[in-house]
């Protein structure tokens, strides 16, 4: 029996978390757990992947779906009982909780669970780890729905850049019993993949386009290079639309090209990620390739907004803005910052600029139409807001798109390559429907005429 009063270390070393967890209402998972990772879900959904360190002999967890939930039995308790650390109150009452449970903690070692938790190397535990276990993905041995629906060809599926970075992941419908082969393209943020997105051409529509984990900073990216420098990165919305945009548009050598899908609309932190790839790539152009509507335009104008690429001045890079859509009203509002420091050249170039940006706006609009319109904000010390009100029309769209690009000084840096269909994977179907229209059948080939002598 201890007589002395536990260490935090005894709780994480000597209480079995599963056993711990199952009584705090988290039940196994049997078809995802292995014995080096158990995988445990409540009631409420909350999924938590169990480890051992080796080195340690330390019990942790993390959640596939937060990776901000994450951390020891003592970090568990402190999160559920909103614990302030900072008083010896709080301690005393993370020891009071975790003491109803084991006691003087004497018995644990007897009873642990017969399913104990394999311990790993202090290597093998980290969140990535624990992610590609929990997703279980397998190798792309079914290529159906990629090459029969959506027209990629081997060549493409096999290119050195994306091998690796497409798989699949077999799913049975509770429902209907059925057996759904799902193409998986993993997201990865620098802590390796968070998330994966799946889709399918199934029936039922299983799971097709769900997002599974956290994609908040995660990006599906393709292989880069070692000791080759990019020319370009093209930055689109979909995984299939930038292996469909490789196909139509192949770049000159293999690896002249990097390319990165947000799988849908970006999320607040996505353009992190990308810019500290941009950073670390340093490709001599960017490629936006988003859909070509609407939406694709505003996803445009907003990473115009707030990239850096090689080559900015200081001036220009500091130069930013943000794009808002209020769907009630189908209006936009796009905030500009970075005006000048200098507090007398602020305002003459806050006024020029508001001018210039609305007679560029409005060419062609007459005074009884939507028009745009514009809020000169100046706040104090050394930051100015001016704030563009415009219709959600394409006009209004694609002028702001080409002047944000101007005014960032991406002229060179920055291009916007749009498809004739919405998307570059319909473009790509739709060439390869007319290519196969044209080619001669045993119905249609034509007859070689037989030359006639003249009379």
């Amino acid at each position: 029996m201890l007589t002395t009063k536990p260490q935090l270390s005894d709780y994480k070393q000597q209480i079995d978390l599963v056993q711990f967890l199952e009584t705090e209402g988290f039940s196994k998972d049997r078809r995802k757990s292995t014995r080096r990772w158990p995988v445990l879900e409540n009631a409420e959904g909350r999924k938590l992947i169990i480890g051992n360190n080796q080195k340690t002999n330390e019990y942790f967890y993390y959640n596939p779906e937060d990776s901000r939930d994450r951390g020891t039995i003592v970090d568990y308790v402190i999160d559920k009982l909103h614990i302030d650390t900072a008083t010896r109150e709080g301690w005393q009452q993370l020891h009071e909780f975790i003491g109803r449970y084991t006691g003087d903690l004497s018995h644990l070692d007897k009873s642990r669970s017969t399913d104990m938790v394999e311990s790993q190397t202090p290597a093998d535990t980290s969140r990535s780890k624990a992610m590609s276990h929990y997703f279980r993905l397998d190798p792309l041995t079914n290529t159906d729905y990629l090459m029969d629906r959506r027209g990629l060809t081997v060549d493409t599926l096999g290119h050195r850049a994306f091998i690796g970075k497409i798989f699949n992941k077999t799913f049975v419908s509770k429902k209907t019993g059925e057996t759904v082969i799902n193409t998986v393209f993993p997201m990865e943020s620098e802590q390796g993949i968070t998330a994966i997105l799946l889709k399918n051409d199934s029936p039922t529509g299983l799971v097709n386009g769900h997002t599974w984990g956290e994609r908040l900073e995660s990006i599906w990216v393709s292989n880069l290079p070692k000791g080759h420098q990019p020319k370009e990165m093209l930055i689109c919305e979909s995984p299939i639309d930038a292996l469909s945009y490789h196909q139509l548009h192949p770049p000159k050598e293999p690896y002249d090209r990097v390319y990165v899908a947000t799988g849908g609309q970006p999320s607040s932190l996505q353009p992190l990620t990308v810019q500290r790839l941009i950073d670390r790539v340093k490709p001599e152009q960017v490629i936006l390739g988003h859909d070509n509507d609407n939406s694709g335009i505003r996803f445009n104008i907003g990473w115009v907004g707030r990239l850096q690429v090689p080559g900015q001045s200081i001036e220009q890079a500091n130069h930013q803005l943000s794009i808002s859509h209020n769907k009630n009203s189908n209006t936009l509002s796009i905030d500009v910052y970075g005006l000048p420091d200098d507090v007398a050249r602020r305002k003459p170039h806050l006024e020029s600029l508001q001018d210039k940006i609305l007679t560029n706006l409005n060419k062609g609009y007459t005074p009884d139409m939507n028009r745009a319109s514009a809020d000169a904000i100046m706040h104090q010390g050394n930051h100015s807001l001016l704030t563009i009100h415009l219709p959600n029309h394409r006009p209004m769209l694609t002028r702001i798109e080409k002047l944000a690009i101007e005014w960032r000084g991406l002229t060179d840096k920055l291009v916007v390559k749009r498809p004739f269909a919405k998307d570059w994977n319909e473009e790509l179907q739709t060439q390869k429907a007319n290519v196969e229209r044209s080619q001669p059948t045993l119905r249609n080939t034509p007859s070689k005429a037989t030359p006639q002598k003249l009379m």
